[in-house]
């Protein structure tokens, strides 16, 4: 009687376990992206400031450009390779103690970003991405 009980809770132990097969993970792609979405972001008090970013040309050569913006908000878009430098500075074209924010965004996440509230100082924002 006693292997009969002992026979039985064996075989429900073993009835109860079960195998499962593990999944194999796939990864979703295997070749990176080699193009990145750039935004610089500027925004400011003044309404009245002077912007050099870094922006790749027709070729993908950067280049330095400056522009004098009269708006409180401002936005460049481009797309770029991965592992590029990204640069953009601004500062208030009066002396003023209004401050200044420069942002770089990647894909649409925040990489980088800087505030001035310094009239001699500008805000930059600047890295390899």
């Amino acid at each position: 009687m006693k292997n009969i009980i002992l026979y039985t809770s064996i075989i429900a132990s073993l009835s109860m376990v079960s195998c499962k097969k593990e999944d194999k993970v796939v990864p979703q792609s295997s070749t990176p992206t080699s193009t990145i979405n750039v935004e610089y972001r500027v925004t400011n008090e003044s309404g009245n400031v002077e912007i050099t970013y870094q922006k790749p040309d027709d070729n993908g050569t950067f280049e330095s450009e400056t522009e004098t913006v009269s708006r409180t908000y401002y936005a460049i878009n481009f797309t770029c390779k991965k592992g590029s430098y990204l640069s953009v500075e601004a500062a208030n074209v009066l002396p003023a103690r209004k401050t200044v924010t420069v942002q770089i965004f990647v894909n649409g996440v925040l990489f980088k970003e800087a505030t001035s509230y310094d009239p001699s100082q500008k805000a930059l924002a600047a890295g390899n991405y």
